[in-house]
């Protein structure tokens, strides 16, 4: 146990780092790429990158479906199970690989006339076979990473993936400052994902050579099973918040698909770091819900105390900063942000990070299996909701959609889902916890709106802004540990059990 909790500890430091590091370059990349190339590129580059998150659906539905199945092989050291899980999972890789190409290929043909385009054909049509293409050779390189994510072990290639990630973002700024073409920033895109994959896989086959051996049952279909349910379950998450730069697009252009992109790119990257942090336990919370003895609702108040403690933070800072930060970034009054928009994104961060102990709750006891009507029903309220309330409210009505069917749709059917199956309680307990740490983050977020917009000046150069936002920051967070140690026992029990584990990592390392 202090072996598996030392790697989740490791993982979430590089991980951690990484989602800090990556989006400061990558702010730097923003700015410059749009000045340089133009909004409509921007918007162009975005847009495809939505429409191909969709062709790659499987990628993160496969990932979450293997580690589900490896749980318990690997915490018995089960090897001819593993085998036989991995045997049957490398030929759905491949022919989901061949399937991912084909479609790209199919699909940037006739894309140029999805939007009158600010390249011509071949340049349109070669910029999405040049975004696609890298997606569909890695399903032949994945497996052995997958193995070593779901045996805790993700650090091991989470170092080189971030790395290369960096690398990428460095190489795409000196790129952009060389004044090279539009179609290098691609290439360097390209082969950070092959790379990446490729490292990945030499670490995952280092570490367990002997899952190339052929196991004596070579037509095990347990994977593919569970992998249907896991693309519909990621296809719901997608139609969620991958579709609002297509739906702009279609109905704004691609400009404005630029403007709503830049707010998406500060506010996923910092809602990342979040998750991140929430989400690095997974695969701990995959080992302690196959251990039949653990306290698993103890541990899961604790885990949800810590997530909406996170959520609060960061959501709340993103709505009070947003307005001043995003002009004083792009130095372009294209990208102003209004209040209503800022709030909204600040309330979709509290959302998406206060339901990943629940989400991960689910996902480790295979739950998503059930949820597939869930997943139909999110998918079709989100775009059916964007495309009418775009029309009326324009970046601001695709904003509502997302929070709408978050509050009303998932928010009403996953809690009940766990809590009916894996604790074995009324769900309307998880709704009070929610409301009470909801009223909290609107309390404390009106706080800061009010201190910053009274004492903070409108105008003000980089240097104050920075000061004043950690300001801000220090004021959230102290408001927020207060009122949590004050009114949560789950809150307070989390630092007692951090405590004994890193008392229980100094003895072991004696």
């Amino acid at each position: 146990m202090i072996t598996r909790t030392r790697y989740s500890f490791y993982n979430f430091i590089v991980s951690t780092i990484a989602a800090v590091i990556l989006p400061l370059i990558g702010f730097i990349k923003v700015r410059l790429f749009v000045a340089f190339y133009g909004s409509d590129i921007n918007g162009l580059q975005i847009t495809i990158a939505q429409v191909i998150t969709f062709i790659n659906i499987c990628e993160l539905a496969y990932s979450l479906a293997f580690r589900q199945l490896m749980f318990k092989p690997l915490m018995e050291d089960d090897r001819e199970r593993v085998r036989e899980i991995y045997c049957g999972a490398v030929r759905v890789f491949r022919i989901t690989g061949i399937v991912v190409l084909l479609t790209g290929i199919a699909v940037g043909a006739v894309y140029p006339y999805f939007r009158e385009s600010p390249l011509n054909y071949i340049h349109t049509a070669g910029t999405f076979w040049l975004m696609v293409i890298p997606y569909g050779i890695s399903y032949f390189l994945m497996g052995p990473n997958f193995l070593i994510m779901a045996d805790q072990k993700e650090y091991r290639i989470n170092i080189w993936i971030q790395s290369f990630s960096i690398l990428r973002m460095v190489l795409m700024v000196a790129a952009i400052r060389l004044e090279m073409s539009f179609f290098w920033i691609l290439v360097i895109d390209a082969l950070n994902v092959i790379c990446a994959n490729t490292a990945a896989r030499i670490i995952a086959l280092k570490e367990y050579p002997w899952v190339k051996e052929a196991p004596e049952n070579t037509g095990d279909d347990s994977f593919r099973k569970k992998a249907g349910y896991a693309v519909i379950q990621r296809l719901s998450e997608l139609a969620t918040t991958q579709t609002d730069n297509i739906v702009v697009t279609g109905f704004m252009g691609y400009v404005m698909s630029s403007v709503y992109g830049v707010y998406s790119y500060l506010t996923d990257n910092i809602g990342k770091i979040t998750q991140t942090m929430v989400t690095s336990p997974m695969n701990s919370f995959g080992n302690l819900f196959n251990d039949r003895n653990a306290d698993r609702y103890g541990v899961f108040t604790e885990f949800f105390s810590f997530a909406t403690y996170v959520s609060t933070i960061v959501a709340v800072s993103i709505f009070v900063v947003m307005p001043q930060f995003v002009p004083l970034w792009m130095n372009n009054p294209l990208y102003e942000a209004s209040v209503p928009i800022c709030f909204l994104f600040g309330l979709n961060i509290f959302y998406l990070t206060m339901r990943q102990p629940v989400m991960i709750a689910r996902d480790a006891n295979g739950l998503y299996v059930n949820a597939k009507n869930n997943a139909y029903l999110m998918a079709v309220s989100k775009i059916v909701l964007s495309v009418l309330l775009v029309r009326k409210l324009g970046l601001l009505g695709v904003i509502l959609a997302t929070t709408l069917t978050n509050w009303t749709v998932d928010f009403l059917y996953n809690p009940r889902l766990v809590y009916t199956n894996v604790f074995d309680r009324s769900v309307f307990s998880y709704y009070r916890m929610v409301l009470g740490r909801l009223l909290i983050a609107l309390g404390i977020g009106a706080a800061g709106f009010f201190v910053w917009n009274r004492m903070i000046p409108e105008q003000m150069g980089l240097f104050s802004f920075v000061k004043n936002t950690i300001l801000l920051g220090v004021f959230v967070v102290l408001m927020t540990t207060v009122v949590y140690a004050v009114c949560y026992d789950s809150f307070r029990k989390l630092f007692v059990r951090l405590r004994s584990l890193l008392g229980r990592r100094k003895r072991a390392d004696v």
